[in-house]
């Protein structure tokens, strides 16, 4: 009974660390490859209602050092900042989808990304 229990627990641990490496690799993925990618993409919300969406911003080398002072003009330009991510570069948020265009106006901006969801099925699946 312990070790079925402690089998379980393991394998569900496991999952969660998986899931988030997942993520976590996501993520560089698309940094990486959004550096071949026009330095100011500002079409990200073609067609989409007036609401929030959630974007990151890249910010480009030159400005790496002053990431904080990119994520305050991000803020002045409507972007609810969530998230600096110095190591990387990266600053996560969400503004008005008629507002994102803005974003690529910011001294550093190097590149916007929409943010992408995905759901993984239940640990109990079958599919996994």
């Amino acid at each position: 009974m312990l070790y079925s229990s402690l089998r379980k627990l393991l394998s569900n641990w496991t999952k969660l660390v998986s899931s988030s490496l997942v993520g976590i690799l996501g993520l560089m993925m698309a940094i990486y490859l959004s550096s071949d990618l026009p330095v100011k993409n500002a079409s990200l919300v073609q067609g989409a209602n007036m609401s929030k969406v959630k974007v990151s911003v890249s910010v480009d080398d030159a400005h790496i050092e002053q990431i904080l002072e990119v994520a305050q003009d991000l803020q002045s330009a409507g972007m609810d900042v969530e998230q600096t991510l110095p190591t990387v570069g990266v600053i996560s948020g969400s503004i008005d989808s008629r507002d994102v265009d803005s974003l690529s106006q910011v001294e550093g901006v190097r590149h916007i990304e929409p943010e992408r969801s995905y759901q993984l099925a239940p640990p109990d699946s079958d599919i996994q």
